[in-house]
């Protein structure tokens, strides 16, 4: 078999990578084994609104809340729209007309022109271009491996029999996107339209990660209750973040979360890549379309996957995830209610991986203005943090 593009994962990213380019008329094949998504994906409305979902936002979510509940020292009602996907339609979406293989990839070789990818069966696939979308990258040349991740243990549960919706606080119309408690963890909770409740002890990244089992113990006092037992389903989550961004040069070229679009704060990455989709489909359509030999072809989407400006934007990324390492608990209660008292369109630039490096700054600049001065000097204490952003290209 012969296809243009071969996309190794079937998550969100490599999904709807693959949408992009079969609406383009590339020709592409997915190869993936058959699995469910079982993470929950939320995202801010604004920044998935005008994505190619194959279908209205609002026809792919399970729910949407028009109001954000932050919670530092202070709480925060922050009046920027918030959704989380509804995995099966949006799969279903992102995934119609696209053909997926029931495979795994075990070897990726490379001509000037073409790739071969040897499949688990046997079997012997040659493409333009190899798209590694796997979330862990395992195709991809590495730099490093991650460091540490995020970790969070989660309840999806009805009102009865522990009553935790009130035990955590949950309003029908407020989506709890952090509420720190008591740090380094928070609460995330929200109620969906089918009337179940998701209750999460979070922790951001942390190396080594926080453990899972700690985090039930932190969700069990907050509530007063374990409601593990009487639940509808349990979340582990563990987001292995802090490796470096893989060689931007190589001939797989990674896509999603196997890329780097992990947020190096928040976790994030879906968002990320729905955003990106529309980039990296059209360069590949024009390259294949300019008959541009595989190596030509790889580098010019990597350039679509990570543009110069957002490699930079990486690096002011990673310096705010060490001045926040860089603080002790009692001090990030004062370092997010500083960061939600900025104006809306800076902090919300900030949680974006595709803004421009000099918004991200002027965010950051913004946080150290309205610190105390004692968590300044804390954030002015990674000089280290501040020549990786400086030197990032």
């Amino acid at each position: 078999m012969r296809h243009d593009v071969v996309i190794v994962g079937a998550g969100p990213a490599g999904l709807s990578l693959a949408h992009g380019l079969v609406s383009r008329g590339v020709d592409t094949l997915v190869v993936a084994p058959n699995g469910a998504w079982h993470a929950t994906y939320g995202a801010w409305r604004d920044d998935v609104a005008t994505c190619e979902l194959g279908a209205p936002l609002d026809a792919l979510v399970r729910g949407a809340w028009s109001t954000v509940r932050v919670v530092g020292r202070r709480e925060h009602r922050l009046a920027r729209p918030y959704v989380v996907f509804d995995n099966e339609l949006l799969r279903a979406s992102l995934g119609a007309g696209v053909s997926v293989l029931d495979d795994t990839v075990t070897s990726v070789q490379h001509d000037i022109d073409t790739s071969s990818v040897r499949l688990g069966s046997g079997a012997e696939i040659r493409a333009r271009l190899v798209v590694d979308a796997t979330g862990n990258g395992s195709l991809l040349a590495r730099r490093g491996v991650p460091a540490g991740a995020q970790t969070a243990y989660g309840l999806v549960v009805t009102d009865a029999p522990d009553d935790v919706p009130r035990r955590a606080k949950v309003q029908p119309d407020v989506f709890t996107l952090m509420d720190w408690g008591t740090p380094p963890t928070f609460l995330y909770a929200a109620r969906f339209t089918d009337g179940r409740v998701l209750v999460e002890e979070t922790s951001l990244y942390a190396d080594p990660p926080h453990d899972i089992d700690d985090l039930r113990a932190r969700l069990t006092q907050r509530l007063g209750v374990d409601a593990t037992t009487t639940a509808d389903r349990i979340e582990r989550v563990n987001i292995p973040m802090g490796a470096p961004l893989p060689v931007l040069t190589t001939r797989v070229v990674g896509f999603g979360a196997a890329a780097g679009y992990t947020h190096p704060v928040t976790g994030y990455s879906v968002a990320a890549s729905l955003r990106a989709t529309p980039r990296m489909a059209d360069v590949v359509c024009q390259n294949i379309a300019q008959a541009r030999s595989g190596s030509e072809l790889s580098l010019a989407v990597w350039a679509a996957v990570w543009p110069a400006a957002y490699v930079r934007t990486r690096g002011w990324h990673q310096m705010g995830l060490s001045v926040l390492q860089s603080l002790p608990p009692e001090s990030i209660g004062e370092f997010f209610d500083a960061f939600f008292g900025l104006p809306p369109e800076q902090w919300a630039a900030y949680l974006r991986i595709d803004s421009e490096p000099a918004v991200v700054r002027r965010a950051m600049l913004g946080v150290f203005r309205n610190v105390s001065n004692g968590v300044r000097l804390r954030l002015m204490s990674s000089p280290g943090a501040l020549l990786r952003a400086l030197g990032a290209r």
